[in-house]
């Protein structure tokens, strides 16, 4: 079977959560995954196919992912991309238009064969307290709209070769 990178940016842990899930249905399928986070920096090592994802802020994927995908460009050329981003307007139907746009300049720049979006979650402890103080005064409670069955239905979708 192949190998696979699964790596993710992530602030609040919907993009780890994601990817972790996205890891295990391809390593029921036989394959070699590695699950990585983009702040280590991982190196796609001839990987076959490459999921990436992010969460997002103000409509954008974070820069640690932005970063690694210029860096990474010419190993990517050389596989196939999935990409994904985990965002709260997800969990909005009238909003899927939109959150799947936050995708798209990234999904075009690496010839990415699939792109999702995922509802995440915001979770205030797991973000830093000036953030946090900041979406209090937006009155932002916690939300988890996370729907990993879905991950797993998206990730058996994905091929490697």
């Amino acid at each position: 079977m192949g190998r696979v990178l699964v790596a993710y940016a992530t602030r609040g842990g919907a993009a780890r959560d994601i990817a972790e899930t996205v890891g295990e249905v391809l390593r029921a399928s036989g394959h070699a995954v590695r699950v990585a986070d983009l702040k280590s920096k991982p190196g796609v090592d001839g990987a076959e196919l490459v999921v990436v994802g992010s969460g997002i802020n103000a409509g954008s994927w974070y820069p640690e992912a932005t970063s690694w995908l210029a860096a990474e460009a010419g190993a990517l050329r050389t596989a196939r991309v999935a990409v994904f981003n985990a965002c709260l307007n997800a969990a909005d139907p009238a909003k899927r238009d939109d959150s799947l746009a936050y995708n798209r300049s990234v999904a075009e720049r690496v010839r990415a064969s699939a792109s999702e979006s995922f509802a995440g979650r915001f979770v205030p402890e797991h973000i830093s307290w000036w953030r946090r103080l900041f979406l209090r005064t937006m009155q932002k409670p916690t939300q988890d709209h996370l729907d990993l069955d879905a991950v797993r239905a998206w990730a058996s979708t994905l091929t490697v070769s």
